[in-house]
């Protein structure tokens, strides 16, 4: 795709705003949808990485020594290009992200039971042993949660009165 060219022999779109690009890219969705999606994506990339420059761009004091209309509307053609060029190579990697979003939104949902099977808690085979004849454990409670009382205190009666 050096010279612009797919390998369906149309034009894919250079910029955000080459509609005759995008109108290529619409008929080859209908062709082969998972070459459109991949460059759709890539395109969504590159108009955020222009809105980002832009938003960087913004915060930068302007002088009247320096700026003009023709520097402003250089800096922009410039932000879309270094956006498309950006974007091709993917810098951010957000059209991966939404290439992987929308073939899981457009998978064939999985087979699902109609009635989940309850699984048991030990197989069948090794069985419990239950143990009939023997003395049930006296409960005790360990050392380290009995409370000492304090010196002085009487016993039954609370600290506070």
């Amino acid at each position: 795709m050096a010279d612009g060219l797919d390998n369906l022999g149309m034009a894919s779109p250079q910029s955000a705003f080459d509609f005759a690009g995008l109108g290529a890219l619409r008929g080859k969705a209908q062709q082969r949808a998972d070459k459109a999606t991949r460059e759709t994506a890539t395109q969504f990339e590159a108009m955020f990485i222009q809105e980002m420059l832009k938003s960087m761009r913004a915060t930068v004091e302007k002088n009247d020594l320096m700026g003009s209309e023709a520097a402003d509307t250089f800096e922009q053609m410039y932000d879309r290009e270094l956006s498309v060029q950006l974007a091709k190579r993917n810098t951010l990697g957000i059209a991966d992200v939404v290439v992987k979003a929308v073939e899981r939104n457009n998978a064939p949902a999985p087979a699902f039971k109609a009635k989940a099977e309850p699984m048991p808690l030990n197989r069948a085979a090794d069985g419990m042993a239950i143990l009939r004849d023997a003395l049930p454990m006296k409960l005790m409670r360990p050392e380290k949660f009995n409370l000492q009382p304090r010196p002085g205190a009487v016993a039954g009666k609370g600290s506070a009165e």
